[in-house]
């Protein structure tokens, strides 16, 4: 139980991992003779190629410019399937975890979002280069089995993607229809009774190979590890490419995910989490809903159409759509915050009900050439793009006194008070428009590369009132991006950036109906080196970072009211992989000194340290196996307080490959640390990280 944490174990991991990179050496020079044959790459490819976890990726959707990333001057870290099922990630979360700059998971295991900063701040959720969530939870969070790939554009972006966040941007890729006929059954058994199974079946729909088609399907009945909160779900995402010539592609993604279950959130006070209450320590399988009417069921329908066009061997066209819908339906107690905690270890209850719905139509189309210009190599790019989105929200009802009393030590249900349920609000809808158009031009001269970029927004954001005028802050802004970077012979790109970011902002802050939020702009200058090896078996990113954000958005000392302040982060990260014969091993770590720019306090729910190790080695034709290290920084509360501690967590796969059969058990957190992972401020609520997580699994491929 929190928070005895044998803080030896932090000490002693070097010395283990070390250990197993000593064994993994030993045993790949003894089984070289019957190492499997892994993948090799061709770089000239103009596809996505990988060398196990380095990834060479030629055409970064999150980039749009189709451009290694090794050679793009800006920080970029791409995440593919095959290490998400090697650390047996569950969410986009679990998926970032061993990604430089990145904190991921930051509110532990939370049914309702996928929670990452990145170099201190949230950035924007995109899928297929399109933005994809508008307003709070509103939406289902994207399943990983439906995703090729996840990645990670670092520090603003506002120049290409338009009201981008400072922090970056986490793009995920959809899987779509390949040329070649494969698929795979899999199935999974876990902790918490976690069920799944699921398929992912593509290849040609014709002969001629000119239609082709995709259908990933997985059905999911699980607990959690909170009582009574269920994570139950399916999805089923059918796709189909027409390709009438070469030069000519179609393609339409159907997705439609349905999840089932409660908030897993319980927001227990301070007392009993992360200091000990008048009874001890309160679990983190502690739930203080009612079992038989706490919900949260959430559900989405949206359409993606990808249009690619070559005119010729210098000029294309490219356009990506997407409709969206989606509906939440929320029921819920929680641990009244700020709620004394009583001898008895009683404690008030708030209760809160809302329906949220959201409509979304994104539209990004692109002119792009590659051509030479006198001594110049350009790869330039024009484009346009489009955000309409409407979210709105009903039945809502956040009574802080309603939920009468619960005993945190002894949790009895039952006990429902309907009266608090009475008179029910629509509340403001909330509507954003955005049209923006951008250049952006990558120049190679030599060994010089020059890449810069230009864009224009127009965006309005409304707020529909129910009662009282409308709001509407209207805004125009150009940001822009400007990146050097010089290539060596033997590998070494040193480079220098300057990006600009603006998030438009809706709403007043609570004084008045009249005044309305400035937009959060902010600037980052970054250094750095990237070093891919002449053998493409090493590959090194590191960075300094310096972002400074204004009229970023707090908590105001009026009641409902909001402020704006700015905050200043500076800081650098880096990231190895390295790949010997059998073996793999991929280091990441992060050092942030993030700020409000007002108080000087540290910037809540952010761990500044962070840093990761995973190894996976290949024994022999059949078996493989995997370990992990994940180190968090301490992290503090609104105001600088309280301080959680650092954590020291490990996870480990082990798996079996004969024949079209692959057997593997992945554990999270292997030694079922229970530990604090934020609180809100000094005296308030506080929230579990997530506890020890093992599945089993078994995947036939066809």
């Amino acid at each position: 139980m929190y928070p005895s944490v044998q803080k030896n174990r932090l000490f002693c991991a070097p010395a283990v991992l070390a250990m197993f990179v000593f064994t993994a050496n030993a045993i790949a020079e003894e089984t070289e003779e019957k190492s499997l044959d892994l993948p090799t790459v061709e770089v000239t490819s103009t596809g996505a190629d990988s060398l196990g976890y380095i990834e060479l990726e030629e055409e970064p959707v999150v980039g749009k410019l189709n451009v290694p990333i090794m050679d793009q001057p800006f920080s970029m870290s791409i995440i593919d399937d095959d290490f998400m099922k090697d650390t047996g990630a569950k969410n986009i979360q679990d998926a970032l975890q061993y990604t430089s700059g990145v904190y991921s998971g930051a509110f532990g295991a939370d049914t309702r979002i996928d929670s990452a900063k990145v170099r201190g701040i949230s950035p924007g959720l995109y899928l297929d280069g399109l933005r994809q969530l508008y307003g709070s939870y509103n939406s289902v969070r994207t399943n990983v089995y439906a995703l090729e790939s996840i990645e990670v554009l670092k520090g603003p972006s506002s120049m290409l993607y338009g009201q981008g966040d400072l922090g970056g941007v986490i793009n995920s890729v959809s899987k779509l229809p390949k040329a070649e006929q494969q698929g795979e059954i899999w199935g999974q058994y876990g902790s918490h009774n976690r069920k799944q199974i699921a398929f992912d079946v593509t290849g040609p729909a014709t002969d001629d190979g000119k239609l082709l088609y995709r259908v990933v399907g997985l059905q999911r009945d699980a607990d959690t590890q909170v009582d009574h909160v269920e994570d139950d779900g399916y999805v089923i995402a059918p796709s189909i490419t027409w390709r009438p010539t070469d030069d000519t592609t179609f393609s339409f993604l159907l997705n439609r995910q349905e999840n089932r279950g409660q908030v897993s959130a319980q927001f227990l006070p301070q007392t009993g989490t992360l200091d000990r209450g008048p009874l001890g320590y309160v679990g983190s399988e502690t739930f203080v809903g009612e079992p038989d009417w706490d919900r949260y069921d959430r559900e989405k329908t949206e359409l993606t159409f990808f249009f690619d066009h070559k005119f010729n061997d210098i000029w294309s066209f490219s356009t990506t759509a997407r409709y969206t819908e989606s509906s939440t339906k929320t029921r819920e107690h929680w641990a009244r915050v700020g709620a004394v905690v009583s001898p008895e270890g009683n404690i008030a209850r708030s209760i809160h009900t809302a329906d949220r719905q959201t409509r979304i139509f994104n539209l990004d189309t692109r002119l792009s050439g590659v051509f030479d210009l006198g001594i110049t190599r350009h790869n330039l790019i024009i484009g346009w793009d489009r955000q309409d989105a409407l979210w709105e929200e009903e039945n809502y009802i956040s009574n802080s006194t309603g939920g009468g009393i619960i005993n945190l030590y002894d949790p009895q249900y039952g006990n429902l008070n309907t009266a608090a349920l009475a008179n029910p609000v629509d509340r403001d809808d909330n509507e954003i428009q955005q049209v923006g158009i951008y250049l952006a031009d990558h120049i190679e001269i030599g060994k010089v590369v020059l890449s810069a970029g230009l864009r224009r927004d127009f965006a309005k954001n409304r707020k529909l009132a129910v009662n009282g005028p409308n709001v509407t802050s209207d805004e125009q802004e150009t940001t822009g991006r400007i990146g050097l970077m010089y290539r060596f012979d033997n590998g070494l790109s040193p480079y220098i950036s300057y990006s600009e970011a603006f998030s438009m902002n809706l709403g007043t802050d609570g004084t008045s109906a009249a005044n309305t939020l400035k937009p959060t702009t902010g600037e980052q200058q970054e250094i750095g080196i990237k070093y891919l090896s002449p053998d493409k078996t090493l590959a090194v990113t590191m960075a300094y970072f310096d972002i400074t954000e204004t009229n970023r958005i707090v908590q105001g000392q009026t009641p409902g009211g909001v402020e704006q302040v700015g905050s200043v982060i500076d800081g650098w990260e880096l990231q190895i992989n390295k790949r010997w014969q059998n073996f793999e091993t991929q280091f990441a770590y992060t050092d942030l000194n993030a700020k409000n720019d007002n108080t000087g306090d540290r910037l809540s729910a952010l761990a500044e340290k962070t840093g990761s190790w995973w190894n996976k080695l290949y024994l022999g034709n059949h078996w493989r196996v995997g370990a992990g290290i994940r180190y968090i920084g301490d992290v503090v509360g609104g105001g600088g307080a309280p301080e959680i501690p650092s954590e020291t967590l490990y996870d480990a796969m082990i798996g079996y490959a004969v024949g079209d059969w692959d057997f593997t058990v992945d554990a999270k957190n292997l030694t079922d640390e229970e530990f604090i992972s934020w609180c809100r401020g000094e005296g308030f609520d506080c929230g579990y990280g997530e506890r020890r997580s093992v599945a089993a699994n078994v995947r036939y491929s066809f």
